[in-house]
């Protein structure tokens, strides 16, 4: 159809029904369409005959559990959503609106972070930015290289140091110490403290958590104060629930952060025996500037940021 036809075509529609359409097809009941729109009951029904009239469809008919859509009323309504809310996008210009942006979002960090704010960060997505699709990735070795590559938008995480380009904003520290769940252990630790005489060889096994080797210098300084800075790994995992196993047999040992006792499902917080010091380490949420789309990046990572302070912050050991 030549433009001139489509453009005379639009000049006898009013644009505005397609508003009304889009609720009354999303309700599929004219009285709480109505109600959303703000018009009586009487004025959504002459507005329905209208739109049937301009589709030359009924668009919803009668059926035992109330009214239905047509075929042709659930294919124009597949189609009305994303094109009202580009209508929106090109009216707001350079405005970045959540509740209208469209898109993917994949942020990568360990499991005790995403077990921490994961239902509140869908609630959010939800509540602001339905369009928004989040992806969780397991955290791995390889990270830095999936940011650079475009094939994540966020990292969160733990970090002695970010490669450049990439760009990194330090959100709060946060402690982390060595724990066991073997009493033997502690013991051992105090014949240390009390200056006793101990085996030559130190019995503790090591199990790296998460990709630790990221924080390498503050892991050797947390065993040379047990006096095992020589021990040898046992398991890396980067799964919490097989590290918590792991932790049951004699003499293991890993470093884990204090807000990790709060999503244990098979242990209580009394349960786990602190060894060493604490450590203070920066939590930081990385990102690539030459993202696709950096107006949601940047404010996905204002919500994921505000959230996980919030939830850390109520953590205590």
């Amino acid at each position: 159809m030549p433009l001139e036809k489509k453009i005379d075509q639009l000049k006898d529609c009013d644009l505005n029904l397609l508003i009304a359409l889009s609720v009354l097809l999303k309700e599929a009941h004219v009285t709480k369409a109505a109600k959303e729109l703000g018009l009586s009951q009487s004025a959504m029904s002459q507005v329905l005959k209208r739109l049937r009239l301009m589709f030359e469809d009924p668009l919803l008919v009668k059926s035992h559990n109330g009214m239905t859509l047509t075929s042709k009323a659930t294919a124009i309504e597949s189609e009305l959503k994303p094109l009202l809310n580009r209508v929106i996008s090109i009216l707001e210009g350079d405005r970045f609106n959540p509740a209208t942006a469209q898109g993917r979002i994949r942020v990568m960090m360990n499991d005790v972070l995403a077990q921490l704010c994961i239902t509140q960060l869908i609630s959010e997505l939800d509540k602001h930015a339905p369009g928004i699709e989040l992806e969780y990735v397991t955290q791995k070795t390889d990270g830095f290289k999936m940011l650079r590559r475009g094939h994540l938008d966020l990292i969160v995480g733990f970090y002695d140091s970010v490669p450049k380009p990439i760009r990194s904003q330090a959100i709060s520290r946060y402690p982390w110490q060595l724990v066991t769940l073997d009493p033997q252990a502690n013991d051992y630790i105090d014949k240390i403290h009390n200056g006793q005489s101990i085996i030559e060889e130190s019995p503790f096994k090591l199990l790296r958590y998460q990709y630790q080797e990221h924080n390498q210098a503050h892991m050797i300084n947390a065993l040379k104060a047990i006096n095992a800075e020589e021990a040898s790994y046992a398991l890396t995992s980067g799964s919490l629930s097989t590290m918590t196993q792991a932790l049951t047999a004699p003499y293991t040992v890993t470093l884990l952060p204090h807000y990790s006792v709060k999503i244990f499902e098979k242990h209580k917080a009394e349960d786990f025996i602190w060894l060493g010091d604490t450590i203070e380490l920066d939590l930081k949420v990385c990102w690539n500037e030459h993202n696709r789309n950096l107006k949601l990046q940047k404010w996905f990572r204002q919500l994921i940021s505000s959230i996980l302070i919030k939830q850390l912050s109520n953590t205590e050991i």
